[in-house]
């Protein structure tokens, strides 16, 4: 099996999120890369362990979904971030690949279809 990144894992999870009708962002949290240096111009401050993935189900609700490779670990931060958005009644976790998404049975209630209800989705995506 291929090995795939946390970046492929994200695309593979937001086109989802988008099919099902949220609103979605990726959180660029690593700063900005110059080829020149190879190094990276960082973000001004901010809130510190921002999800991956934030957003807003077509419901309502705030989604923040914190994506790692097989593997990852959360820094406090995220994992603080996610307890926050959790308490506020949103939805917050930490996914280690798309299925985790796709069986996540509040992704599911939230989502909406073109025609208004929900619907069981058979297939996945693939990942390249």
């Amino acid at each position: 099996m291929k090995d795939v990144s946390e970046q492929q894992i994200q695309k593979a999870i937001s086109d989802y999120l988008k099919l099902k009708k949220f609103i979605v962002f990726k959180h660029r949290n690593v700063g900005i890369f110059k080829k020149d240096t190879g190094s990276y111009i960082p973000l001004s401050a901010g809130e510190k362990g921002i999800s991956d993935i934030v957003g807003c189900s077509p419901r309502g609700r705030f989604v923040a979904i914190e994506v790692k490779k097989p593997g990852g670990r959360p820094s406090p931060d995220q994992l603080d971030f996610i307890a926050r958005i959790k308490a506020s009644g949103g939805i917050a976790f930490i996914a280690y690949s798309f299925d985790e998404v796709l069986s996540s049975h509040e992704i599911h209630a939230e989502s909406i279809t073109a025609y208004g209800h929900n619907e069981v989705w058979t297939h996945a995506p693939q990942v390249a």
